[in-house]
């Protein structure tokens, strides 16, 4: 029997598929050259994005005590690990003594050591060891590693960058449809980072319309999917989910025979800037942050796994499978992206959304909130 979200999501595109529809809003949306290009835009951007929860992983990445991951978040280091106490701890990775990394990459650990002066730590952060400890003159007491806000809510782990971020609930509606996937014991298989000459919200849009199959992926995805696409808002958050050409063959069998899982791609947007890629056999995050200036943007893509993986035979078939999905990002979907920034750079006025094309408005619709937010709260003190 098909999961509920599968069964929804799989009656409504059959029915676009019949009328050889999609998703639509009613009018076109226009955003200024200036939201991809303005050194005070984005500026304005960078202020928002600390001031908001970000989801990093999945919760199965510190499932067992002991377990721990790293992640760089808009620059920040960041270690999230399990404590003893079966509690989910985020600090920031910087040793209390100079900031050094007390951890790299993800596994699990019974203390935190840096590299430099040999400090280490609890998994509760505390400090519990430095050489020549009598050098620092009592300096030491209740210092130890920076804490940061987190949650695990529907799997997931979101952070804040600063403690005045809070957390709770930061999903909101959406954390119900993503309650019924396995994020909770999802594992990490391989992450790659990629540095693209793009604004951020370029990098996040590619992965928000079909539009653009037919031309940019004619020899990977539009051969197997269509864009009779529909799309679901939840707050600041969405759900967009496209098929595979092959659904049609269940028009004609009885709901309880459809599969589990939706027989295509879903794709939640999770604001700012997360991005949920899941079909069968494939999980995908990609998590999109701003480079050093409107037109670069970093890319944390991490390709995950429903058990751990233990064979070599297993790894060689994630490395395949990450070099497929870097195919079409990377190769086809990216590069897009770069052309739309060299063209806005050089004086195209402005990005045009049309009517097929609706979570694009909708990501827009509530950037422009949260920036506009944020204004308010400066001036306010």
């Amino acid at each position: 029997m098909p999961r509920p979200e599968a069964l929804d999501l799989t009656r409504r595109v059959l029915k676009h598929l019949e009328d050889d529809s999609l998703d639509t809003v009613e009018d076109v949306c226009r955003e200024p050259r200036e939201a991809f290009t303005d050194p005070e835009w984005f500026d304005r951007e960078l202020a928002t994005l600390r001031r908001v929860p970000h989801v990093i992983g999945w919760a199965g990445e510190v499932a067992a005590p002991g377990s721990f991951t790293t992640k760089d978040v808009m620059g920040v280091p960041v270690l999230v690990v399990r404590g003893k106490d079966d509690l989910v701890r985020a600090f920031v990775n910087g040793c209390a003594h100079r900031g050094a990394q007390v951890a790299a990459d993800c596994g699990t650990t019974k203390m935190f050591t840096c590299p430099y002066h040999n400090w280490s730590y609890g998994l509760d952060g505390r400090l519990v060891g430095a050489p020549a400890r009598r050098m620092f003159a009592g300096a030491l007491d209740g210092r130890g590693l920076t804490p940061l806000p987190i949650s695990d809510e529907a799997g997931l782990l979101v952070v804040g960058l600063n403690p005045d971020v809070d957390v709770t609930r930061a999903l909101g509606e959406i954390a119900e449809p993503l309650s019924h996937y396995d994020f909770d014991v999802r594992q990490h298989a391989e992450t790659r980072r990629f540095v693209i000459a793009a604004n951020w919200k370029l990098a996040v849009g590619v992965n928000f319309e079909g539009y653009h199959f037919p031309y940019v992926h004619p020899d990977t995805l539009d051969p197997i999917a269509t864009n009779n696409s529909v799309c679901d808002v939840y707050g600041r958050h969405n759900r967009w989910a496209f098929p595979f050409r092959g659904i049609a063959n269940f028009r004609d069998s009885p709901e309880s025979d459809w599969p589990e899982q939706f027989f295509g791609t879903v794709v939640y947007g999770l604001f700012p800037s997360c991005v949920l890629i899941e079909a069968p056999a494939s999980y995908q995050m990609l998590r999109v942050y701003p480079g050093r200036a409107p037109g670069e943007c970093v890319i944390h893509m991490t390709y995950g796994a429903p058990s751990p993986i233990t064979t070599d035979q297993e790894r060689e078939w994630y490395r395949m499978s990450m070099d497929a999905v870097c195919n079409v990002l990377c190769n086809q979907d990216f590069p897009m992206a770069e052309a739309c920034q060299r063209g806005l750079e050089g004086g195209v006025p402005e990005v045009l959304f049309g009517r097929n094309e609706p979570m694009l408005h909708h990501l827009v619709a509530v950037w422009r909130q949260a920036v506009h937010e944020t204004v308010a709260a400066v001036r306010a003190g």
